[in-house]
């Protein structure tokens, strides 16, 4: 009984070991080790929680965080320790502590825009000032807003009693005037209210440029997707015919009301093909960069449909959502950002590189992945 025992512990040991080197080399990717005298969180605009550890620990001291991150949009990991003593190998202790995140907070491991930063603090000479320092995690998260905010956010731009901060759909759609009557379907989840509006605010100027013929708006926190050929689940996914701008910000902000910041966008797209057939050569996705779409198992369905899907990839700033790329690609698509339209996707080959703006995307084994932006 008792070497069954040992062997199970030994063996839940080894698994374990096994399998945070396993997160380490496929999630957590340090490109470098950035060198400070003494660390504080960067102003990089989003909002941030720190998760705290002992000096030489890996025990998370502040567990009331946790909770509250579970439902945030995270988008970057800073592990924080010192080199302290100086040039010992911490190597062992930041594994622990990874693994440790992992187990707490898996959700800081899934998103293809969480960036780590391993940051190491060199100044530090003795345990004394050692304590003075930070260790632990720094995330990063892009909150969810409050409803009520967003709707008056929207209702002020849409009055002209504020003015726009991000213009990328108007850019994208006065840069393309041949797009008309298309089938939009649109994200409203999270931090999206800003580019609701600018949806709202062309239709309101534009009406007779016949942009739009339908308009599809999800919002779902069911991670069940389907592609919607057995049975319509309108759960998550409104739609409205009308060109009346009264009526699209009704149901904009029915949609906005329910649901969370997980992105159901490949379903809303089948939903859409499915229920306005009549449309599936101009379908227009409008995406949140910072999110990830929950359905890409769907992809391969859309592939197999060759309906081109134009996106609009709204809130880029320092990184791209390589998944938008390739949606783009897989179903003979195009990108569009604030700056610039991709439309010649679907012509990259494997190890190829393409630009888009600031950014280099290079194909590897049928997916894009993002090298460094130009500073």
């Amino acid at each position: 009984m008792k070497l069954t025992l040992c062997f199970v512990c030994f063996a839940l040991f080894c698994s374990s070991t096994l399998f945070s080197q396993v997160i380490i080399k496929e999630t957590v990717r340090f490109k470098d080790t950035i060198k400070i005298e003494k660390y504080t969180p960067s102003d990089n605009g989003f909002d941030v929680k720190q998760i705290k550890m002992l000096p030489g620990g890996s025990d998370i001291l502040n567990m009331n965080e946790i909770k509250f991150l579970k439902n945030q949009t995270i988008t970057q990991v800073d592990l924080v320790y010192s080199d302290y003593p100086k040039d010992a190998d911490f190597s062992e202790l930041n594994r622990k502590r990874i693994l440790e995140l992992y187990i707490h907070l898996p959700e800081a491991f899934k998103g293809t825009m969480i960036k780590w930063n391993l940051v190491k603090q060199i100044e530090v000479k003795s345990n004394s000032e050692m304590q003075k320092h930070f260790h632990g995690f720094t995330i990063y998260y892009r909150p969810i807003p409050d409803f009520s905010e967003e709707k008056n956010e929207i209702n002020t731009i849409v009055k002209g009693e504020k003015k726009l901060q991000d213009s990328t759909l108007i850019k994208t759609f006065t840069r393309n005037p041949s797009w008309k009557n298309m089938l939009v379907v649109m994200d409203v989840t999270g931090s999206m209210s800003p580019y609701t509006a600018q949806l709202l605010v062309w239709i309101k100027a534009n009406q007779k440029l016949n942009t739009f013929k339908q308009i599809v708006f999800f919002n779902d926190d069911d991670e069940k997707s389907s592609n919607q050929q057995t049975n319509i689940d309108e759960t998550g996914i409104w739609t409205i015919d009308s060109k009346n701008s009264d009526k699209v910000i009704d149901i904009a902000f029915e949609a906005m009301a329910k649901g969370s910041h997980i992105e159901n966008d490949l379903e809303a797209i089948c939903f859409a093909l499915k229920k306005y057939p009549e449309s599936k050569e101009n379908v227009v996705l409008i995406a949140d960069n910072w999110e990830d779409p929950c359905d890409m198992h769907l992809l391969q369905f859309l592939k197999n449909q060759k309906i081109p899907i134009k996106i609009v990839v709204c809130g880029v700033t320092d990184r791209f959502n390589t998944l938008y790329l390739d949606i783009a690609h897989a179903t003979g698509g195009s990108v569009h950002t604030m700056e610039e339209d991709l439309t010649n996707i679907a012509t990259i080959g494997e190890g190829k590189t393409i630009k888009l703006g600031k950014f280099k995307f290079t194909m590897l084994n049928g997916k894009f992945y993002q090298s460094s932006p130009k500073k």
